[in-house]
């Protein structure tokens, strides 16, 4: 695994947001504030036709090396542990990559948070509970500071997928990357698509902004509780429409 995370958003997180020390984040109630640099940003991201950027929900506790600053590098532990463990939210999306790009998938996508800091699990990461993100959280983190965009613009993915469909939806109805009025709704924001026996909410946009004119979006539910299978199919297939 070529993980290139911490080379490229340790500086954005510590030099240029301040993160943990400014207004924004004094202002946000999340319990546990170590904020969590990207999981993963592949050395070969550049090199993929889709250029695709994950986004997921806050993580749990203390993944990974707590930097002086506060920040939370996640490599070591996403190359040890995590890349490879059974939980959906790494699986599934393990398994579409390798559909993508073969056995070195992860050297070829980017895969981050939507919001930074959480509020859920302990501080070593032992301990799992629900869900506890906070509106405060989601405002301060995406709506003012807007970390996540942030990170876009560093790596300008060409497609964008959000497992953060049940997760404060409106704080992405702002897409501050697209040039204005460029942005386009292919679904609405309560469509829904068919995922086994369950509805899967799927949110698709695209839009224009500095580096293509063509950036595809998609706001989708969490692979928790979804049919391996048919989710790993949904998506592949979206990311890459001649994928047989």
């Amino acid at each position: 695994m070529k993980n290139v995370t911490r080379d490229t958003f340790r500086s954005l997180f510590e030099d240029r947001l301040h993160l943990l020390q400014n207004a924004a984040c004094e202002r946000c109630d999340a319990q546990i504030r170590k904020p969590l640099l990207p999981w993963i940003v592949g050395a070969r991201f550049l090199d993929s036709a889709e250029r695709i950027m994950f986004v997921g929900k806050p993580h749990r506790g203390l993944p990974g090396e707590l930097l002086p600053s506060g920040v939370i590098d996640p490599t070591k532990m996403v190359a040890e542990y995590l890349w490879d463990i059974g939980w959906p939210y790494w699986s599934y999306t393990r398994e579409i990559a390798e559909h993508l790009y073969g056995p070195d998938a992860s050297d070829y996508i980017a895969f981050t948070n939507l919001i930074k800091c959480t509020n859920v699990g302990a501080d070593d990461g032992s301990s799992s509970s629900a869900d506890g993100t906070s509106y405060t959280m989601a405002g301060c983190c995406v709506s003012d500071l807007g970390v996540v965009w942030r990170e876009i613009e560093e790596v300008r993915p060409l497609t964008l997928v959000f497992y953060t469909y049940g997760l404060f939806r409106e704080v992405l109805r702002s897409v501050p990357v697209a040039i204005e009025g460029s942005l386009r709704e292919v679904t609405p924001i309560d469509h829904f698509v068919a995922c086994r026996n369950k509805n899967l909410g799927w949110w698709e946009r695209i839009c224009r902004t500095s580096w293509t004119d063509n950036l595809r979006i998609l706001v989708m539910g969490h692979p928790e509780r979804m049919g391996r299978a048919e989710f790993v199919r949904l998506l592949t297939k979206w990311i890459r429409p001649s994928f047989e």
